[in-house]
């Protein structure tokens, strides 16, 4: 009875042990991979410098660089970049460490600015924080043109936002214009339906909203969802004057200067 009992609990030790063993290296499996020395990385990638260098006047380079602070990736590319005045010939943009890479493949416009609006495509490659709402600007031209049209595309049967779809501006006012020529300046709508149109120079537009499938900026077929503003787009700038307030302490103010500005 004695040697059956001491053999039982021999067992039990050896079924334990074995068990233990096993918890143990899935718990060590399980930690190996953690973290250790300081809290998570929550900052996106700062923009340091690209040649040309951005708001470059007269450039005619089609190959550009793009530089940061810390190894990039990109997400999202076809659904998030978007380069205005579009080009039809997707362009080649790709991550390199902690550049992008962008090469046109289309020709440039002369005396245009262009937008590569990368919205929130570019994020750092270890936590993943995006850097939200960048764009590179250059011009071919003497100067940059800085207006934007902003606003919300909805579903008119149901005022829900409309996510993905182009929206450009046409500056020839014509209906035709929209099935035969290209979008002279296009965004691209986020999961809100906004949208945000830059670098637009004075002047009156026809504004519209594609899905295009074809990707060619043309409402070129039947399927294609479209819509469009019954006004014309007139952007223009607005002069005003905010007051700018210098204290000689926390309880006394000491002038209250208005400056003018651009809106």
């Amino acid at each position: 009875m004695r040697e059956e009992k001491k053999h039982n609990i021999n067992r039990w030790l050896g079924i334990t042990a074995r068990v233990v063993a096993i918890l143990f290296v899935l718990y060590s499996c399980a930690s190996i991979g953690r973290p250790e020395g300081g809290p998570i990385d929550e900052t996106p990638p700062h923009f340091i410098g690209s040649t040309p260098v951005a708001g470059a006047l007269n450039s005619k380079r089609t190959k550009i660089t793009l530089e940061f602070d810390e190894f990039i990736k990109l997400e999202g590319i076809n659904e998030k970049v978007i380069v205005s005045p579009p080009q039809v010939q997707r362009p080649e943009i790709k991550p390199a460490g902690k550049k992008v890479n962008i090469n046109l493949l289309d020709s440039l416009k002369e005396n245009a600015t262009y937008i590569i609006d990368f919205s929130d495509a570019i994020s750092d490659n270890n936590e993943g924080n995006p850097l939200g709402n960048f764009a590179f600007t250059f011009s071919t031209g003497n100067s940059i043109d800085t207006m934007v049209v902003s606003g919300v595309l909805l579903e008119a049967s149901n005022l829900e936002p409309v996510k993905g779809m182009l929206v450009g501006l046409h500056t020839n006012l014509a209906d035709s214009a929209f099935t035969s020529l290209p979008f002279d300046r296009v965004s691209r709508t986020d999961s809100r339906g906004r949208f945000s149109i830059k670098g637009i120079a004075p002047g009156t537009y026809r504004l519209f909203g594609l899905m295009d499938a074809d990707q060619n900026f043309i409402f070129s077929q039947k399927s294609e969802a479209v819509a469009f503003l019954d006004s014309l787009v007139i952007p223009r700038f607005e002069e005003r004057w905010r007051k700018d307030t210098t204290w000689k302490d926390s309880l006394t103010i000491d002038t209250i200067i208005e400056r003018k500005y651009t809106h």
